[in-house]
């Protein structure tokens, strides 16, 4: 197994190689700080519980405080401190460095390119909650070194990491997203992304609700001793002034150390359409805000696939998000679950989860 010592000894030599050729003076030496809180509550049938206890909740979701600084002409940094579930941890915590004419460099603790829903920011989603492919195969933030760009209308990432010890050792991640046609704020957005990661016995396996935070893991997939996985994505958006449609569909192999195989697939398809006016913004292969405050119509079908477990689980929701201004946006979604196994429904249920979310 390679060791978070390795990685973090190349991260500190390469930064110690451009740090040579850099000046430090600093632009100025004031320090942007932001964040936001999302307060949730959730009410839901018991069936989407493994026991019968509470079927409703209240919780602080996230709570978020970043600090970003400019250190000079060609170096910035950003560290982001994480709360949630009554524990607080290190989200980013990254050197960037754009000094190169055709790529940018990153280093540290990260998000790997890979799935739009889950490179869009909490605040921006559509949904409350992620969809179930996303918060299970697409890979969220780790310790690595990455290169990125932008070449016309193509932009690009790649990166080695070293995720979390409890998960896998060691990814190679990439993602190129392409916008073929753009007018105005109307535009289509074609994109790819592939993940190599090693695991080294590690266990693996597929442990997830279905799409209301607070229930049980309802889909266990096989606990997996892996030694690798594979996974693939493709993506599109498009954003036709008031409508804004998201779909993503990846698929993951997953190979244990008894030379085993596991497939997973599934995807979702979702939509935005602002009642009062605006549209959704974007830059840099993400998906962004609402441009006007308003409201928002929102909606999504969601589907995972465990194909050896013969396991199968769908979402069915509706939306409606209010934007009072930058700072403030209350959520609603109604959540249909279904989940299947050997093609027989085992669980069926309704969720209502609510959210006021505050940015500063």
């Amino acid at each position: 197994m390679t060791s978070k010592l390795t990685i973090s000894t190349v991260a500190l030599s390469t930064l110690c190689c451009f740090v040579s050729n850099a000046s430090f003076a600093k632009i100025n030496d004031d320090i942007d700080l932001s964040g936001y809180i999302m307060l949730d509550y959730n009410k839901f049938d018991t069936s989407l519980l493994e026991e019968q206890y509470d079927s409703s909740s209240s919780e602080i979701r996230r709570a978020r405080l970043s600090f970003k600084s400019d250190i000079s002409k060609d170096w910035k940094s950003k560290f982001q401190l994480g709360f949630a579930d009554g524990e607080t941890e290190i989200k980013d915590a990254y050197l960037e460095y754009s000094g190169c004419k055709y790529a940018d460099l990153t280093i540290g603790q990260q998000k790997e390119g890979f799935g739009l829903e889950k490179l869009t920011s909490s605040r921006n989603l559509l949904m409350l909650e992620r969809s179930m492919i996303s918060e299970a195969f697409s890979p969220g933030r780790s310790l690595g070194i990455s290169l990125s760009g932008e070449i016309a209308s193509v932009n690009w990432q790649l990166g080695y990491y070293q995720p979390d010890e409890d998960e896998a050792t060691s990814a190679i991640t990439g993602r190129v997203a392409w916008v073929p046609w753009q007018q105005d704020t109307n535009l289509l957005h074609l994109g790819v992304a592939f993940s190599e990661r090693q695991y080294d016995g590690n266990e693996f396996r597929v442990n997830e609700p279905l799409e209301v935070y607070t229930a049980d893991s309802l889909i266990e997939g096989d606990k997996i001793n892996a030694d690798n996985l594979s996974q693939q994505g493709i993506e599109l958006l498009w954003i036709k002034d008031r409508l804004t449609m998201m779909a993503e569909w990846q698929q993951a192999q997953v190979t244990s150390i008894e030379e085993s195989t596991n497939d997973y697939e599934g995807g979702y398809l979702q939509f935005g359409y602002q009642l009062t006016g605006g549209y959704r913004k974007y830059k840099n292969a993400k998906l962004g805000a609402s441009s006007e405050p308003g409201w928002e119509l929102t909606g999504r079908y969601s589907l995972l696939k465990l194909k050896q477990e013969n396991q199968d689980a769908k979402t069915y929701a509706l939306g409606v998000n209010y934007t009072v201004n930058k700072n403030i946006k209350f959520m609603a979604d109604y959540i249909k679950a279904d989940y299947f196994e050997a093609g027989g429904t085992i669980t069926s249920g309704n969720a209502i989860s609510l959210r006021l979310q505050y940015s500063f």
